[in-house]
């Protein structure tokens, strides 16, 4: 019988303590592997849709919100500026370019991107097939909006109000599919693109509704006074057409992507504007550094409770491998006796507990690797945060060689109290 099988033998022996060491070896594992795969993801998917873009100016607020909300498209906008705010620091001389967006609406999980074919470039975005927009309700889908919602060119889709499921549905207001992009692995993937034009015409068309409903029961309850009805009409009549007037000056947008013309502006361009207008400028590398700051103290805590958990079942083991050699002196003496040197024994001991490292170990980073894909796959922020698409790190590989060469150490301390017995002592003391 080899030396494996016997250790193997030996762990059946205690089957459900081998189990509960493995098992907190695996959690252990597991939790430090969802953290570090968790942690490259997040850095790579917020710094990869921030590049390009140098500064967002959008209403007053939370700056972590304008970025979340205007770059990542992951929060609610902290409100809209005018649009003559907008063309003015497009026009600033210290912008290079000024891309400006629109948002309100989604098609379920999808968001809805009122902006400049220029938008496309900032994620080096290209059609897979067809092309851009040309007018009003035509729109450009990214490619896992294409596939989740099984679009084509040409297909129609209808919006919903609001950056969440469950709003009010545009039905009477559809878009048209005019192209589709290639994936990027940016947030691009996940929006529907259109012109500026269609979410202020789907609005305005709202807006009139509204008007018009509103109008409707006013005249029904003033159906028996001619007088009043006709006063009425020429009021609402003049009032749409005051609105007709003002709507083009009273557009908005939700903020402006900014790139400088020089890095210098970036010291002088965001001060500007925080002081001297009713807007806000703020750095998507500033905040996304602070965001990752921010989570990096919660994962810095988990990671430390993974670690304990691992120290504990290499405890565990290590007390284990001493009390199983206070059990089986008599064995391991009677294996001296018929002849096994005492490097065979040394060796049985470790592979006993380096039997139940690998096996927790491997478990570990299976479980964490494998419940993160499943958070990706199966949940909404799971997928716009990439968590489908994960690979191994070199930082998983490096924890899992790092666990086994603390597990080794452990395992030596009970083998080199094993090596230096002697037959004799061990038969009488068995």
């Amino acid at each position: 019988m080899s030396l494996f099988a016997i250790a193997l033998t030996y762990l059946r022996s205690r089957l459900s303590l081998s189990l509960l060491h493995v098992l907190l070896m695996a959690l252990g594992v597991g939790m430090m592997t969802a953290l570090l795969l968790f942690g490259h993801q997040l850095q790579e998917r917020l710094y990869k849709d921030s590049n390009g873009i140098d500064a967002v100016v959008g209403a007053k607020g939370s700056p972590l919100q304008l970025i979340l909300s205007s770059v990542q498209q992951m929060d609610i906008p902290t409100g809209n500026i005018a649009l003559k705010d907008a063309q003015a620091i497009a026009a600033h001389p210290k912008v290079k370019r000024a891309i400006p967006i629109a948002l309100g609406d989604s098609v379920h999980r999808f968001r809805i991107v009122g902006t400049e074919p220029a938008y496309l470039s900032l994620y080096d975005a290209e059609l897979a097939e067809g092309t851009v927009w040309d007018h009003s309700m035509e729109a450009v889908i990214g490619a896992q909006v294409a596939r989740d919602q099984q679009l084509n060119i040409g297909d129609t889709f209808v919006g919903s109000h609001g950056l969440v499921e469950g709003g009010h549905s545009h039905a009477d207001t559809p878009y048209r599919v005019t192209g589709i992009l290639k994936p990027t692995g940016r947030v691009i993937d996940r929006l529907i693109v259109t012109s500026l034009e269609s979410v202020w015409d789907i609005h305005a068309h709202e807006a009139h509704e509204e008007e018009d409903h509103e109008a409707h029961h006013h005249d029904e309850a003033h159906d028996d006074d001619e007088h009043e009805e006709h006063h009425h009409e020429d009021a609402h009549a003049h009032e749409a057409h005051h609105h007709a007037e003002a709507e083009h000056h009273d557009r908005e947008v939700t903020a402006v992507l900014v790139q400088y013309r020089t890095r210098l502006a970036a010291l002088t361009f965001p001060r500007s504007i925080n002081a001297n207008t009713s807007m806000q400028a703020a750095s998507p590398a500033f905040e996304m550094a602070r965001l990752v700051d921010l989570i990096g103290l919660g994962t810095d805590t988990l990671m430390t409770i993974g670690g304990v958990l691992v120290a504990v079942s290499l405890a565990g083991v290590l007390i284990a491998l001493f009390n199983a050699i206070r059990e089986r002196r008599y064995d391991l003496a009677l294996f001296r006796t018929f002849g096994a040197s005492r490097r065979a024994i040394v060796t049985l001991v470790v592979i006993e507990g380096m039997a139940i490292a690998i096996a927790g170990s491997v478990l570990g980073i299976a479980a964490g690797y494998g419940g993160l894909l499943a958070i990706g796959h199966f949940t909404e922020k799971g997928a716009e945060l990439g968590l489908a698409d994960l690979t191994l790190q070199p930082e998983i590989f490096m924890l899992w060689a790092l666990v086994l060469v603390i597990s080794l150490i452990a395992c030596l301390i009970p083998a080199w109290q094993v090596y230096r017995l002697n037959i004799r002592e061990m038969l009488i003391r068995a």
